[in-house]
């Protein structure tokens, strides 16, 4: 929408040619036809108004100012409009970034942009309003221009859209407000608008110190091991297993005081990936804004944390300062991340994001792969192909190896560059087949909510051996790189790779006589052979910790006999004759162990042991009413698709048990899942039980007391609130539920 500055402004413009062209017109004439020369007459006149209008503009705009600083109100009926420039940005259901803010008697009217994917939604909640920051005064949206609320607004191919948003005026006093969306969460809500535009902000540097370092910064320092070329190998024999501490302190700058109790508690997520455990490490924000985490590691790696969101690198030895902020940019990021220090630790934090982006020099996001899959088994192929060849170029080109060298990094700090590289290449590749093979199913939702899937006899499957075959040349570099639990996303490259194609269509092969083979794949040929490799030793660590996973919970209900644990014990036998790194095997055998321990000694842990006071007082909060019933604990979330189609098909269990001694909690996060949105949907699909909302910082805590960092996760808890087993497969034992009543 036009600015009504402009529009005046154009007018006022317009009607001064008109003026002058009328001027020259009458004096042209009356000279040529009547000898009168007016220029004598209007000359003076003529300087002496613009002279006049000089003046009034000065003295207006000295007024201006010094009224904008000093208000007196004459109680005129009509105000003009105040322009004001804001560099802060609003959050809807995605963001909408402000571009200018207009000031009327009869309205407040934000000039908007709204941001997301192309094809995707946003959406502005008719509820949307304007709080002061000093007062908490709301004052509500009158109307929007060129769109509606409460109503799917669709981005175009460039991702954004303007709107304007007309508000309540605000009072006279109000320089500083938020907006504010119920329903949204906290922090991911907007603080800190000015009414004032600012001529000059405060840098990054002014407000976290001078010990803070950019990536120019740091590139300026002189470049170590200019001969370095990547080199897997040398990581070896390197002890993954060992646990290393490293102190992470977080300063959390512009935290509105309104986000204090969702910021209170923060945690720390991280995996060990040769087990797959999963660890929390909550710590409450002191009084100035900052936590102090000490992180037990068993690899360097990215630590999660929440609820800023964002993926620290940390090392064993290392204390690293990381500067951030509560407030997010238009894509709920973080606006700034800062960090302090010449470790290794803070170079590759800084280095990295920047040298990764300088090396791919194209985007591979979303947009690159819905634009694939949108051409079909074609456009998918030639995509991948370009991946492909994007990998083996990084690896080649001398450019890129050049671009690595000339950093003050060490070679370690170089290969997981490369490492971090690399593996946002074959991450994509990996979506890109996983959300293609996504296709060959017809999905249909059915009357009572579940979800029914049928094979699409038209799906042109992928040819896998064709798409792995070039890689598979550097195989070394790739599959045989133990650097890849240490890299940026390791959780999604991890994951993408050990559960892709490669191993579970193409095949592992072990030995010559056990090959597993997809129907639409012919006879491989030597080169898919992954035996010895880091990535294949991961593959066989992470599948003995699950089966060691199911074989100690069953043994926890009874279900396990001496059978299954000699069975374990010829298994994980033939695990290590498989395995070629003593690190990776070593998890497998610590695992085993454990295994003997509980099921040998009866030496069953109670992790209520390790919970602190005030985690052992949330517990009772949540649980002592039910007290006297077996409980089922769901943790889940609106957001999470798994949990809600697992409540669905629990419901008739739900059903079932409704008059025994048995209960069924859901838990989830109010901030995360509104009670309102919350309790509509589960009004709306009948599921019953009993429905707990608890604070970010009660869900924090409640993670790390279960050891989960991703949701569904459920919990099987005792009569008399003890936990019988912290990770209950709820699927597996729906239908002997009350076998598990008479048992317990």
């Amino acid at each position: 929408m036009t600015n009504n500055t402009q529009i005046r402004t154009k007018r006022i413009s317009f009607i001064l040619a008109l003026l002058v062209i009328a001027y020259v017109a009458v004096d042209t004439y009356l000279f040529t036809y009547h000898k009168i020369n007016t220029t004598t007459i209007t000359t003076p006149v003529i300087i002496g108004l613009v002279v006049t209008i000089l003046l009034c503009g000065l003295l207006q705009r000295f007024f201006y100012t010094w009224l904008t600083k000093n208000p007196i109100n004459f109680s005129f009926d009509r105000q003009s409009p105040i322009i004001t420039d804001s560099g802060f940005e609003i959050k809807t259901d995605c963001a909408d970034e402000i571009q200018t803010i207009e000031q009327t008697t009869n309205a407040t009217i934000l000039h908007c942009t709204l941001h997301n994917l192309p094809n995707n939604w946003v959406r502005i909640n008719d509820k949307i309003v304007l709080q002061d920051a000093q007062s908490s005064k709301s004052f509500k949206l009158l109307r929007t221009d060129s769109v509606k609320t409460n109503e799917l607004i669709w981005m175009p191919q460039s991702g954004s859209k303007s709107c304007v948003l007309y508000f309540e005026p605000l009072s006279k006093n109000v320089k500083l407000f938020n907006m504010i969306e119920p329903g949204t969460p906290p922090y991911e809500q907007t603080y800190g608008i000015q009414l004032k535009s600012t001529t000059k902000k405060q840098s990054n540097k002014t407000l976290i110190g001078n010990q803070a370092k950019t990536a120019d910064d740091y590139l300026k320092l002189p470049s170590k091991n200019s001969d370095w070329t990547f080199d897997p190998s040398r990581y070896k024999d390197l002890d993954f297993c060992k646990s290393q501490s490293a102190t992470l302190r977080i300063h959390v700058a512009h935290l509105p005081n309104v986000l204090r109790t969702d910021f209170g508690v923060m945690s720390a997520k991280f995996e060990n990936q040769f087990n797959r455990k999963e660890n929390v490490i909550p710590c409450e924000l002191n009084k100035d804004n900052c936590v102090e985490f000490q992180i037990p590691l068993n690899a360097p790696q990215f630590v999660s944390i929440m609820p800023i969101m964002e993926n620290v690198y940390v090392q064993g030895g290392d204390t690293l300062d990381l500067y951030t902020t509560a407030e997010c940019n238009s894509y709920r990021r973080v606006r700034y991340k800062s960090f302090c220090g010449n470790s290794e630790s803070a170079m590759i934090n800084t280095l990295i994001p920047v040298l990764m982006k300088k090396l791919m020099n194209k985007e591979y996001d979303y947009h690159f792969i819905e634009g694939a899959l949108k051409q079909g088994n074609e456009g998918v192929k030639k995509a991948l192909k370009e991946l492909s060849d994007k990998t083996i170029e990084l690896i080649e080109s001398d450019k890129m190896h050049q671009i690595i060298r000339n950093t003050p990094l060490s070679i370690y700090g170089k290969d997981l560059l490369m490492t971090c590289t690399l593996c946002q290449y074959l991450t994509t590749m990996e979506d890109m087949m996983m959300y293609y093979d996504d296709h060959k199913y017809i999905v249909k939702t059915k009357a009572d909510g579940s979800i029914e899937q049928k094979l699409d006899s038209t799906f042109i499957p992928l040819d896998y051996e064709s798409i792995y075959r070039p890689l598979l040349k550097y195989k070394s570099l790739i599959y045989d790189n133990p650097l890849v639990i240490s890299e940026s996303q390791q959780w999604t490259f991890l994951n993408r790779t050990l559960f892709g194609p490669l191993f579970l269509k193409i095949g592992i092969r072990f030995h010559p006589e056990q090959y597993y083979l997809s129907k639409d794949i012919k006879k491989p040929s030597e080169e898919f052979n992954m035996e010895g490799t880091f990535m294949n030793d991961l593959y066989i660590s992470q599948k003995a910790a699950n089966r060691y996973n199911y074989l100690l919970n069953d043994y926890k209900l009874g279900k396990c006999d001496s059978t299954r644990l000699l069975a374990e014990e010829m298994q994980t036998t033939n695990d290590l004759m498989k395995m070629h790194y003593p690190k990776v095997a070593y998890s497998v055998m610590d695992g085993y162990r454990n295994v003997v321990k509980t099921t040998e000694g009866n030496n069953t842990k109670d992790i209520t042991e390790t919970w602190t006071p005030a985690q052992k007082a949330l517990w009772d909060k949540l649980t002592s009413q039910y007290h006297g019933n077996l409980m089922l604990i769901d943790f889940w979330g609106m957001s999470c698709g798994p949990c809600r189609q697992g409540m669905l098909n629990m419901r008739k269990y739900v059903e079932e048990m409704k008059n025994e001694k048995f209960k069924f909690l859901y838990i989830c996060n109010e901030s995360v899942s509104p009670r309102n949105k919350a309790e509509k949907w589960m009004s709306e699909s009948k599921i019953n039980g009993e429905h707990i909302y608890v604070t970010p910082s009660e869900w924090i805590q409640l993670q790390a007391m279960f050891s989960f960092t991703a949701i569904p996760r459920t919990a099987l808890i005792g009569r008399d609130g003890k936990i019988i087993q912290y990770t209950f497969d709820v699927y597996s034992n729906a239908g002997k539920l009350k076998n598990l009543l008479n048992k317990f």
